[in-house]
């Protein structure tokens, strides 16, 4: 997986937009289309937040099982 934090600059309107409370997730083109569901967790403790994603695979012809 892949985080970038830094988006002064960029284009990010390709990206779906996935909004947990205050938290924003851009998820990429290509992870939109290899995924039949995204599911974000976040929990609080204290001062820290924690994020778990998980991606459910959507199986196609391109899929080799």
């Amino acid at each position: 997986m892949s985080v970038d934090t830094y988006l002064h600059g960029k284009n990010t309107s390709a990206y779906t937009r996935l909004v947990s409370d205050d938290l924003e997730i851009l998820v990429s083109p290509a992870l939109v289309r290899w995924a039949e569901g995204v599911e974000l967790d976040v929990h609080s403790f204290l001062f820290r937040k924690t994020l778990a994603v998980a991606v459910e695979h959507r199986h196609t012809a391109a899929c080799r099982h």
